[in-house]
């Protein structure tokens, strides 16, 4: 009696076989967790520290009008002519805490079209919401429309402040609530 066996073969498991996954080593698995929680973190301390308002703010009250102080800090600010502004520390921080988390709010006015010109390099839009400023210098804020984009924000900030920017093209002003963390030294 001849005994033949029926065998039969299976595919071998590929990429496209349903319920199959890649398989990622341990080592890489930790690293890429580690880069998202770091993201994760990062990006959620940046948005605590863009949405202090006013009232998290704590200052000496001193009515800054020096715009160099100003521009050492945010050099793209050189175009200004002028500016007022108050600074200080944020969520109950004093100058000696390191490292301080601060703020400035400020007012600076522009030469003659040049708001327009901001306006058109960044493509602004009507701001949706008013600058958060300190009480202070709210009555320095321009009334009427304030224009604001994300680009323009980019453009005034630094690696250590976020600038949140809003452009009056009819007075040539820009109002900045500015915000980041910097050595009391």
């Amino acid at each position: 009696m001849d005994q033949t066996r029926a065998t039969t073969t299976q595919p071998a498991p590929t990429d496209e076989t349903p319920g199959r996954r890649w398989a990622v080593p341990a080592g890489r698995r930790l690293v890429v967790l580690s880069l998202a929680l770091a993201v994760v973190t990062a990006g959620s301390l940046w948005v605590t520290l863009q949405t202090a308002s006013s009232a998290e703010k704590a200052g000496d009250g001193v009515r800054r009008t020096d715009i160099t102080s100003l521009t050492e800090r945010m050099p793209a600010l050189a175009i200004g002519r002028t500016a007022v502004w108050y600074s200080g520390w944020m969520n109950g921080q004093k100058a000696a805490d390191e490292p301080v988390p601060t703020w400035m709010d400020a007012v600076v006015t522009l030469p003659e079209g040049r708001a327009a010109d901001l306006a058109s390099a960044y493509s602004t839009a009507p701001a949706t919401r008013s600058p958060e400023v300190v009480d202070d210098l709210a009555g320095d804020v321009p009334t009427g429309e304030l224009e604001s984009s994300v680009a323009l924000d980019n453009a005034l900030s630094t690696p250590y402040w976020h600038a949140s920017a809003y452009l009056s093209v009819e007075t040539d002003e820009i109002v900045l609530v500015v915000e980041g963390r910097h050595s009391a030294r």
